[in-house]
């Protein structure tokens, strides 16, 4: 967001879409959660559309800096007999923030907006110009398309960091990386890295593979 600061109107679209993505993602997941039996996130207010219940402090510093960010997870722990249900409730915060995502973009569309022309997370990061209204709808769908492919990358505090972690052998060399990564907070740290650090002088890793995986999909509803 922070490459958007010569344009308020952007860093503002920006800031909204952001939130907007972590919030869905956040609701969503806390009421899978609750589906399964898991009381913890519903106490702790996460079933809730309000932002401030949803946004994680390292999340918003990489969607600060690097353009995209993270939701503040809901742990769901894994029970006996109910891995299914289990992995379903992780993916249900990931799935509705693509679906928001996509119909986004697909009012985006509809309403008039020009086809896609460079890279996506470039238009992220800076904003596009344009009327308003389609400037917004263009940013809340790519916001919500890379929160949601993000939330997948197999890395704590991440959906897809629990459900590596969950779905592992317990064996010790699986346990020391656990605690490694979660306990010690690790995983923040690197994923932070790969969010940040620029490759021999271009784009950081994560950013890099989310414009791979997300570019061809919003392609595929705008056009470009």
């Amino acid at each position: 967001m922070l490459y958007a600061l010569g344009d308020p109107i952007s860093l503002v679209l920006l800031l909204v879409s952001f939130l907007v993505a972590v919030t869905v993602h956040g609701a969503a997941s806390a009421v899978a959660a609750a589906r399964v039996g898991e009381r913890a996130p519903a106490a702790e207010g996460r079933r809730s559309l309000r932002p401030d219940r949803h946004v994680d402090p390292f999340g918003a510093l990489g969607a600060a800096i690097a353009g995209v960010g993270w939701a503040k997870p809901v742990v769901v722990p894994l029970r006996r007999g109910r891995r299914g249900p289990w992995v379903a409730s992780l993916l249900a915060g990931p799935v509705a923030t693509l679906l928001v995502g996509l119909a986004a973009l697909g009012g985006y569309r509809a309403a008039g907006g020009a086809p896609l022309r460079g890279g996506l997370f470039t238009a992220l990061q800076s904003g596009v110009s344009g009327d308003l209204g389609l400037r917004a709808l263009f940013l809340l769908g790519l916001s919500c398309l890379f929160v949601g492919v993000l939330s997948l990358v197999p890395l704590p505090p991440l959906n897809g960091g629990q459900l590596l972690f969950g779905l592992a052998p317990g064996t010790p060399g699986w346990r020391k990386a656990e605690y490694q990564l979660v306990e010690r907070n690790i995983g923040v740290a690197v994923l932070l890295a790969l969010l940040l650090i620029p490759l021999a002088g271009r784009t950081a890793l994560v950013p890099t593979l989310l414009d791979i995986v997300v570019s061809p999909i919003a392609t595929a509803v705008i056009g470009g």
